[in-house]
């Protein structure tokens, strides 16, 4: 399946992800379903739920490994498959933090309907970048995760 601003780039042993997006947010949004998508197809997964989604950093790497995880774990743990994201994300000066606030949409996990591409292990920072283009101001994120 194409998403429209995902891309997964050549890598010898793991998924390797690029995500575009013309927000922050849309292009962490964009970086959970790049994740989904490489273990299910998300074309198949349905919008019966809508699950509270939060996650937090000390900087934006971070930031982008606690959000990943926690959509790993609510697929792994939770057997939920959320294929579309609202989110925001703010900075609390206070704190010193970055956070991510928002709901996932999608269905519990279903053998019939949901087809294991290939099983991730985990997330990793190796390679972890986040960066605005100069030419068009798009956010892009590049991650691996673990096969």
């Amino acid at each position: 399946m194409i998403l429209e601003n995902v891309e997964y780039l050549e890598h010898m042993t793991d998924a390797y992800i690029r995500c575009k997006g013309k927000t922050l947010a849309n292009a962490f949004q964009y970086s959970a379903k790049g994740l989904v998508n490489t273990m299910y197809d998300i074309d198949h997964v349905e919008k019966k739920l809508k699950i509270p989604i939060s996650a937090e950093g000390f900087d934006l790497e971070n930031l982008l490994f606690d959000w990943l995880e926690k959509v790993l774990l609510l697929l792994l743990i939770d057997k939920i498959i959320l294929s579309e994201y609202n989110i925001f994300i703010y900075f609390n000066k206070e704190l010193n933090k970055y956070y991510i606030d928002g709901y996932g949409e999608g269905d519990l996990f279903d053998i019939e309907k949901h087809e294991l591409k290939v099983e991730i292990k985990g997330i990793t920072y190796h390679e972890m970048k986040i960066f605005k283009e100069p030419s068009n101001g798009e956010f892009v994120i590049e991650y691996i995760v673990d096969l």
